[in-house]
């Protein structure tokens, strides 16, 4: 199970699929990227779409930089599922936010 399986609770059965990453902002103390995946049901039809991102967070007990992973989990029809924390982004001309603490 990936990092992202664990953040979003893909059930058992389902997979999930990267459709794109990309660095948003890099720099010597800051790295944050952006994520786009497609979750499959068993049968594989389009479950869910997630859309995640890192921000900068305080420094983790380890001394490193810390990272907030942040997303939105939509229905195959644009419908917000869930989300987490309080970072906006916009999708559809709706704001809408999401973070989760990342490992």
């Amino acid at each position: 199970m990936s990092c992202f399986d664990a953040a979003f609770g893909v059930p058992a059965g389902h997979t999930l699929r990267e459709v794109r990453s990309s660095p948003r902002a890099c720099g010597p103390d800051r790295d944050i990227w952006e994520w786009e995946h497609e979750e499959y049901n068993a049968r594989g039809v389009l479950a869910a779409v997630y859309e995640s991102w890192t921000r900068d967070a305080a420094p983790s007990r380890a001394g490193g930089p810390g990272a907030i992973l942040c997303w939105v989990k939509y229905s195959p029809y644009g419908w917000v599922l869930s989300r987490a924390g309080a970072m906006p982004v916009r999708r559809g001309g709706i704001a809408v936010a999401a973070c989760a603490q990342a490992a």
